[in-house]
């Protein structure tokens, strides 16, 4: 299985680590590329950012669409996914839509956890489009942005444990990373606060995989063709 992984930012800063995390998380069968967009914002957290991505991202994936059997769009805010569901019949993924998938499976009080402030409505939003909003008890950010997750991991962990513990007492289950600049940190909150963390990067690939594997297609795309 061959799955294309792309970043909605115009340049490849983040391209080798989120290859090595999603590697991680994939299946031995399952090889992982990473590309991001020839142009765009360094980051996705603004609407205006997000508007910004939505058909760059649909024509990065266009243009990979006969070379790979799925596609995950690596943003929480799942930039194109929708859009891509009806224009190719394989697999597009998106972290929110599988990260809050899998946590409702487990709980109905699900605490999502992410970076700054300004993009929590556009994640409530969204969170509520996918139809989980019922679900969701708890939304809280950290006073970081995506470009300063990596500059001192150990601070980052622990606003992450701080604002999971604001979720908890809010009465959260089970805490969701929104933001895929988190990937590869759910392990050190977990055992900080000792309920389960889902990785975004980790939920799309293995959900993107069951959808392969188990040939489960885009009805839209499909239809368009008939």
């Amino acid at each position: 299985m061959r799955v294309l992984v792309v970043n909605p930012v115009g340049h490849s800063k983040w391209d080798e680590q989120d290859k090595r995390i999603y590697q991680s998380f994939a299946s031995q069968d399952t090889i992982v590329d990473v590309v991001s967009l020839p142009q765009g914002p360094p980051s996705v957290e603004t609407p205006e950012a997000h508007a910004e991505v939505i058909p760059l991202v649909v024509k990065r994936v266009l243009e990979f669409k006969d070379k790979y059997d799925g596609f995950i769009v690596n943003c929480f805010l799942d930039p194109g996914v929708n859009l891509l569901k009806g224009l190719i019949e394989k697999p597009v993924v998106g972290p929110c839509e599988a990260s809050t998938a899998l946590a409702s499976m487990v709980s109905s009080k699900i605490g999502i956890v992410t970076v700054g402030n300004e993009a929590l409505w556009m994640i409530e939003e969204h969170v509520r489009e996918l139809g989980f909003g019922d679900k969701l008890i708890a939304l809280e950010g950290i006073d970081l942005g995506v470009l300063d997750i990596d500059k001192d991991i150990e601070l980052t962990v622990k606003k992450l444990v701080e604002a999971s513990r604001r979720a908890l007492e809010k009465g959260a289950e089970i805490i969701v990373l929104g933001c895929t600049g988190l990937a590869g940190l759910a392990e050190k909150v977990e055992r900080e606060i000792s309920v389960p963390v889902v990785d975004p990067s980790g939920a799309a690939i293995k959900v993107l995989e069951a959808l392969v594997k188990l040939r489960i297609r885009n009805p839209k795309a499909t239809a368009r063709r008939k």
